[in-house]
């Protein structure tokens, strides 16, 4: 893994490449370098900032070039050896790296080299016999590649920064503030900076550098993969633990030591059940018990602990919580993650990325399967308005009492925030949408002027005939979960660090795209069911059979602090936007304070956007 950067234009420099570079040296601190090229009427830049995990030696250094294609390449391609030998067979190479295997992949079969690919990756390709630049992103959008357009210009990125160190002068897009306070994030592909957005997922992005004509094309799209599962439950358990052995193997290829994130949920303890008898490190967060009982939640701390003594794991935890939470980290995850997103998990992923990052270059995260499986706590909203639609008048009986439920107070805080929640959206457009975004989302369209654009996502994926569970599964692949991907990317590769993820193998992403709704999330509301249960002779009860635990810092406490916000949000930043309604936000801070509501979200993400202006403004 490591990080790109590069530009096209009609022959003057677009980007100053060597500090842009710089900007993401700790994407690949091994090596950089870059190559210029120059046409009758263009001139193009590819830059590389190496991490060497397969094929340490220079033969896999980058920028590469075999002919007339250069590449950089951002990611792993896990069976490139088997399409080594497929392909090429006793053809003589000059290095063992999935670069080159790519590179000559490409050089034979054209752009169709990339259905052939099973990876992460971000790549750049310039093929001066074809005239013409290739940007490609993996199909579920996996490492990250930004685009910058202006004009007959453009430039290319593992991050933002990029442009802004390489010499742009990037402006604040204020058409995204709405959206991204109702989500928490940029939805879709774009991004708060006017002209930037990211590639999406699954396409390819093609320049001709001659003419300068830009055209996109898809080539994974998950409402084409889907294909409706025919056979048995039985038979499912069985395709589903073979094709997540599989991806978890995959991702064992390296030349360096892998390591674990495991939390002691279902997750990475099935990631963890092909590591045992290996000498792999795993990497646990801890909570204390004072932050739980302020949160009103739980920890999978303790299941960690009980695991690794169980199957010998070599087990580090590495304690987050409210000592753990300062200004300076928040500083530092919205550095890292220039397109704005305001979760809460930032903080314990850098946190434990930090100390992983030390030891290893390579670890394993379970990030995904919650999406896949219905794993998070808006399913269960879901699944029991449902339920609820069974019996005539009961929403509309239900809904006044739900809505008057103390978020914040009382026993029981965590299952009263989701009656709360629930209660909100009852019978509201876009309901189920509405159930997978963190935070009230009538609250957040109510604390700044341009409320539409919000609605407009959901339109694409709701507004529609068919199963709702399946809309939701679209939805959250192609936005809630671009959004953890890239906070996972960028807390890790701050310190380094690579980060694989199983479960978004794509191969176990089609095959779950086509299960029926109740394998994953049945009516008596046990989730993750298939996965739970195709497990079930590998994973402990103790794991399996209790509440889902959350990765965040402890917000909702911390924020109900005045003098923490006043440090934290200070009012006048915010009064100097149009936009905002400050009598709203007033509103909304004391109904937190309160325990009325649990606004710790939105509080959060206006937190966050004041740290992100000033760092880019």
């Amino acid at each position: 893994m490591c990080g790109i950067v590069g530009y096209v234009s009609k022959g003057g420099q677009m980007l100053e490449i060597r500090p842009a570079m710089e900007s993401i040296n700790h994407r690949g601190p091994d090596r950089g370098d870059f190559v210029e090229e120059q046409g009758e009427n263009w001139r193009a830049v590819l830059g590389h900032q190496r991490l060497s995990i397969i094929d340490l030696s220079e033969g896999g250094n980058q920028p590469m070039t075999i002919g007339d294609v250069t590449m950089v390449f951002n990611g792993e391609v896990y069976n490139f050896r088997e399409l080594r030998e497929k392909h090429f067979g006793g053809e003589t190479f000059n290095s063992n790296s999935d670069t080159e295997v790519v590179l000559r992949l490409y050089r034979k079969l054209g752009i169709d080299f990339v259905h052939e690919l099973n990876g992460d990756f971000a790549i750049a390709i310039l093929d001066r016999k074809e005239g013409e630049l290739l940007l490609v992103r993996d199909r579920l959008g996996i490492k990250p590649l930004y685009v910058y357009s202006n004009d007959d210009e453009l430039a290319f990125g593992s991050e933002i920064k990029v442009f802004r160190e390489g010499g742009i002068n990037l402006k604040l897009d204020e058409t995204a503030i709405s959206p991204y306070l109702v989500f928490k994030y940029t939805p879709g592909n774009a991004t708060m900076f006017r002209n930037v957005e990211r590639l999406e997922p699954g396409s390819i992005l093609r320049v001709d550098l001659n003419t300068k004509n830009v055209t996109r094309q898809k080539f994974w799209d998950i409402r084409e993969k889907r294909k409706v599962f025919t056979g048995s439950y039985a038979e499912a358990k069985t395709q589903l633990r073979e094709l997540v052995e599989k991806a978890v193997k995959r991702r064992l290829v390296a030349d360096v030591p892998i390591a674990n994130y495991l939390s002691g949920g279902l997750d990475s303890t099935i990631i963890a059940s092909y590591l045992k008898g290996q000498d792999h490190l795993h990497y646990c967060a801890v909570k204390s018990e004072k932050d739980l009982k302020a949160e009103g939640t739980s920890s999978d701390g303790r299941f960690a602990k009980m695991l690794a003594e169980e199957w010998g794991l070599n087990l580090e935890e590495i304690p987050i919580g409210l000592d753990e939470l300062n200004e300076n980290q928040i500083e530092s995850a919205v550095h890292s993650c220039d397109d704005l997103i305001a979760d809460g998990s930032i903080i314990p992923a850098m946190l434990i990325a930090q100390e992983a990052g030390k030891e290893h270059r390579v670890v394993l995260s379970g990030m995904g399967a919650d999406e896949l499986f219905f794993g998070y706590n808006g399913h269960y909203l879901l699944r029991l308005t449902q339920m609820a639609g069974r019996v005539p008048a009961l929403k509309k009986a239900i809904t006044p009492m739900l809505q008057k439920v103390d978020a914040g107070k009382g026993p029981f805080k965590a299952y009263r925030r989701y009656l709360q929640k629930w209660g909100n959206n009852l019978g509201k457009p876009f309901e189920a949408g509405r159930y997978s975004v963190v935070g009230d989302v009538d609250s957040a369209l109510s604390i700044h002027q341009n409320r539409g654009e919000a609605f407009d996502v959901y339109r694409g994926y709701f507004e529609r005939d068919g199963d709702l569970f399946d809309q939701v599964f679209e939805f959250e692949l192609e936005n809630f979960l671009v959004k953890n991907l890239h906070y996972l990317d960028r807390s890790s590769m701050a310190y380094g660090l690579e980060s694989r993820v199983p479960f978004l193998d794509h191969e176990v992403v089609e095959f779950a795209a086509g299960l029926p709704s109740e394998y994953k999330l049945d009516w008596k509301m046990k989730s993750k069911k298939i996965l739970k249960d195709a497990y079930a002779d590998v994973v402990p009860d103790y794991v399996t059979k209790r509440r889902k635990a959350g990765f965040g810092m402890p917000l909702r406490s911390l924020l109900s602090n005045q003098s923490v916000l006043d440090k934290l949000l200070p009012l006048d930043f915010l009064s100097g936007f149009e936009g905002f309604d400050m009598d709203e936000i007033r509103r909304i801070i004391a109904a937190h304070q309160s325990g009325k509501q649990d606004q710790s979200a939105l509080i959060y993400a206006l937190i966050s956007f004041r740290f992100w202006h000033q760092k880019f403004f």
